[in-house]
């Protein structure tokens, strides 16, 4: 229930805040399935004109739920968050019973309690993006995959290989925790003398039979990438062999950028010094001369959050800049970031029950939770800031003027941002628009005026009828490209100004 209501607060704020672009796109192509196709093969944004615009995205879990939830409630922006949230509180739950296959129950309780109070957890867990279903998802595959180990039920290894596939195909790079589960496969395999022929090739169909439908899914989307404009598959153009391994060195590896979010808002100091500690510390013991069950020590996989951390390395190796650019892709490294925490703490707590009574080993635990909890609550509200109102606000204005099949051009407080496009419930085209060699995620930069009138009468051409351009852009765009404006001014009629920004008839 703490865990619900810390991730249910501002559940019904628009896709405002500070990574309201991926937000917003997830959102279109959840009213794209619920307005015009529902199938779930073609993903399609609203933000590159009439369309189709078809996209090479992940395979749209979250978004197709919120589409089928829209058929029964209506359109709203508490759907999709709900979505989100419901899948990270099963997160919680499969974390939980993961940690207690690989572990104890002890740290599987103590696991979910910091991962229901990690504010960057909190945070993503309300966002409507694939990350929560992905995360949640290939959590409980790790689980099923452990427990079909230990005790070699094929309906589990079936649910594993099922739940797995659906998490890789929410989202590509969730494939990272193949690395832990090829360790907890082999180690418990081995504890239990079972690591022979037929358990290799029974798990290598399993690996082949989870990656055959992401591999068919991701070429299909490559497919759409390649065919339809606006050319755009998700997460290109940030990768190690797109940019060079020279020049992330002399960016030094975005490491103080990374720094700065999980300091931020991610993890916080506490949990930053926690995780450091669960990974130095060694792993719950295997065996215990206090408890002599073998029993209650058998089938564990004791470095199995370590390798998960692993895993979340070689994806910051080879994708640093999109990481840090987009850090709520950093849930993916949460779970494992719990669990470790969870054993620091318990660690921490056993120091205090060699003195102590268990009272005081309970409160230990508590002060740890909620020094964890009041950091969270401290930072969050920067990033749940509207940064992107402006943008919202001004596209609830073109809804009002605009006829239902107009087509709108945006110019938002984000370069590249189709929030404003999203609210006006409107197809058209952020500016500039996102066509070949257009640099059209970047701020506009001064003295550019032909060059953007020229694209502003191309986008006339195409049928656009309504630009709206929010105050800060306005004001920027007067002072470094003032003929730019003065175009519009002269050439377009105005028909909304207000606090948020201007809204011009184009025809």
């Amino acid at each position: 229930m703490g865990a619900a209501t810390l991730r249910l607060q501002l559940i019904d704020q628009p896709f405002v805040d500070q990574y309201g672009w991926r937000e917003t796109s997830t959102a279109m192509m959840a009213d794209n399935f619920w307005r015009r196709n529902w199938n779930i093969l073609y993903p399609e944004i609203s933000w590159n004109g009439p369309g189709p615009s078809y996209n090479g995205r992940e395979f749209q879990t979250v978004s197709y739920i919120a589409a089928l939830l829209y058929s029964m409630v209506g359109q709203h922006n508490w759907v999709g968050r709900s979505v989100a949230v419901l899948f990270g509180l099963w997160g919680i739950f499969a974390l939980y019973q993961l940690t207690r296959q690989v572990w104890d129950q002890k740290h599987g309780l103590m696991a979910a309690a910091v991962m229901a109070l990690i504010p960057g957890s909190i945070f993503t867990d309300r966002e409507f993006l694939p990350d929560p279903a992905m995360v949640a998802l290939i959590t409980t595959g790790c689980w099923l995959l452990v427990r079909y180990c230990k005790h070699e039920r094929f309906f589990d290894l079936w649910l594993a290989i099922v739940i797995s596939a659906w998490g890789f195909l929410t989202k590509l790079t969730g494939l990272v925790v193949g690395i832990p589960m090829l360790y907890a496969s082999f180690t418990i395999l081995r504890q239990k003398q079972r690591l022979n022929y037929r358990m290799v090739v029974t798990s290598a169909i399993a690996a082949l039979l989870t990656l055959i439908p992401v591999v068919a899914y991701y070429l299909w989307a490559r497919y759409l990438y390649l065919n339809y404009p606006p050319h755009h598959f998700a997460g290109a153009g940030s990768w190690l062999w797109d940019q060079g391994f020279m020049t992330w060195i002399n960016e030094r590896y975005y490491l103080p950028k990374l720094y700065r979010h999980f300091d931020g808002w991610i993890w916080t100091k506490p949990v930053l010094g926690l995780v450091c500690l669960g990974l130095v510390l060694p792993p719950p013991q295997q065996l215990s001369n206090s408890n002599p069950d073998p029993e209650a020590f058998w089938g564990k996989a004791p470095w199995f959050f370590h390798w998960w951390i692993v895993g979340v390395g070689v994806y910051y190796f080879i994708g640093c800049k999109h990481l840090v650019d987009q850090p709520y892709n950093f849930h993916l490294a949460n779970p494992a970031a719990a669990a470790l925490s969870g054993h620091a703490i318990l660690s921490i707590a056993s120091l205090f029950r060699r003195r102590s009574q268990t009272p005081v080993v309970l409160a230990c635990i508590l002060t740890i939770l909620l020094v964890i909890g009041l950091f969270g609550h401290r930072r969050l509200p920067s990033v749940y800031r509207p940064v992107l109102e402006p943008s919202y606000r001004l596209g609830i204005e073109l809804q009002k003027l605009a006829e239902p099949d107009d087509l709108v051009v945006s110019i938002a407080d984000e370069i590249g941002n189709p929030v404003m496009i999203y609210y006006s419930h409107r197809r058209g085209w952020i500016f500039p628009p996102a066509w070949s060699e257009i640099p059209w995620w970047d701020d506009l930069a001064a003295g550019q005026d032909q060059d953007l009138i020229s694209l502003l009468e191309e986008l006339h051409n195409q049928g656009s009828d309504w630009i709206g351009i929010v105050t800060s852009q306005y004001e920027k765009l007067r002072a470094s490209n003032s003929k730019f404006i003065e175009y519009i001014e002269q050439n377009f009629e105005l028909k909304y100004s207000g606090d948020a920004g201007l809204i011009y008839r184009i025809s």
